[in-house]
Order: structure tokens, then sequence, then C-alpha cells
């Protein structure tokens, strides 16, 4: 398994207690933007958007704590929207309500959601990391929503981590990839042949155009599913 380094991780202690040999290198840190007066302006006008969108764990933590230190209460009105239950539950820290999808824990089942689909003269924030996807921005205008974005971190791939991670796979029974773009650090023509388990259709897609020989892919990225995915892999591979 491959992904940032969190605090207290769900999934690897799932790994773990099935009695799974995990090698566990994360390739990725995620780093705090420095310059912040660019966040500081957006959470000042929080007041002045419809609904405000977190697209990750990360910017869930970061986006609250500015939100906690400039805002009280919650301006009047603000909807609040998560891309999937495991960022939604940081919201409960604060006391806050929120809204994520319940089946495709991602940025298409967040399109899916009914508050997200005539945006006329809404205006929305989104709050992600540096440089991350566009499609839930583009899809959104396309709606008629004003959309702005509020980028808090920025991922950064750790080249000696890498390094070891590609030689590691080469030898293991299943590698684990939370994202397209771990998915992308992680390629190498020699590890193709390895079983992957990924967390949706889109970074199943990309690893077949990558070669993939061998993908199971889990309801989602909830620790649960992604546990299961990797179980139902190994049982279906002793049957072999």
């Amino acid at each position: 398994m491959v992904r940032p380094l969190r605090g207290q991780d769900a999934f690897l202690a799932l790994l773990e207690q099935s009695g799974a040999d995990v090698t566990y290198t994360p390739i990725m840190r995620i780093e705090p933007i420095d310059e912040t007066q660019s966040i500081e302006n957006l959470i000042l006008i929080l007041d002045q958007f419809d609904k405000a969108i977190f697209i990750s764990a990360n910017a869930a933590e970061l986006g609250l704590e500015w939100i906690d230190e400039y805002w009280p209460m919650l301006p009047v009105g603000l909807e609040l929207l998560a891309v999937g239950q495991q960022t939604a539950q940081i919201f409960s820290q604060y006391g806050y309500s929120v809204v994520c999808p319940q089946d495709l824990q991602n940025t298409e089942g967040l399109l899916e959601l009914e508050s997200l689909q005539a945006l006329d003269s809404k205006s929305v924030v989104i709050f992600r990391g540096g440089g991350g996807r566009q499609t839930l921005g583009e899809t959104l205008e396309q709606r008629g929503a004003k959309v702005s974005y509020c980028e808090l971190y920025n991922r950064v791939i750790e080249s000696s981590s890498l390094e070891r991670a590609r030689h590691q796979a080469k030898t293991t029974d299943c590698l684990i990839v939370h994202s397209g773009e771990l998915l992308q650090a992680m390629a190498d023509p020699e590890n193709v042949a390895v079983p992957l388990v990924v967390p949706s259709d889109r970074v199943a897609a990309m690893a077949q155009e990558m070669g993939y020989q061998s993908i199971v892919i889990a309801d989602n990225a909830l620790p649960e599913s992604m546990h299961r995915a990797v179980e139902g892999y190994f049982k279906t591979a002793e049957n072999v």
C-alpha cells in the first residue's frame, strides 16, 4: 500500500487484524500551503457562497480549521458537502451537518447529488489540494454555478520512498493504490503483472491503459470496501 500516511488508518488496521503481511510504504506526503493569504481571503467571504465542497479528508481537516478560526458560527444558508463518508466524519468534530454521496464515494457520486443539479446563480467554493482534477468544477460551471477554489495543500511525491515502493511491488502478492495520481507515480513496466486493488472505475481504467493485467475494483474508497476487495481477491486466487 502506498497512500499518504494518516494518523489513524482504519484500512491499515483492518488489513493487520485479518492477518495480512502488510508492507506500507507511503510515497506521498501532504504539505499545507505556506502562502495563506489567498486562503484567508476566501474564508473571510465564506458568507457569499451557497455551497462549500470538501474534496478529501485532508481538505476537510485543513479547511474546517480555517473556518472554525474565522467563523464561530457558520454563515446562514451555507450548505456543506463532502466527497464521501470518510471526509464527512471529520465534520462531526465541529458539530456541522454535511451532505455526501452514499454509494459512489467520489467526484462522480458527488455530482449525482440532487442539490448539485440546478445551480443557476449559485456560488460554490471547492476546498481541495493544489492541482486537483477539474471535473467537478467544470461540471458545476456547466450547470450554472460560479466556482471558486480554496487550495489548502500540495501533494509531494517522496522520490526515495517511491523507488523503494516500486522495488517492493515486484515481489508483492497484491498492490493497493487509492488514487490515479499514486498509480501514475508507481508506473513501472515491470510491475504491471502485479494484481492491483483500486477504489473506482476511473482508476481501474487508468490501470488498464497502463497495462495492468489483474485489477480488482472496490465498491468505494471506504476502508471496509477496500478491505473486502482485497479479501475477495485472495479468496479468488486461492480457488484458481
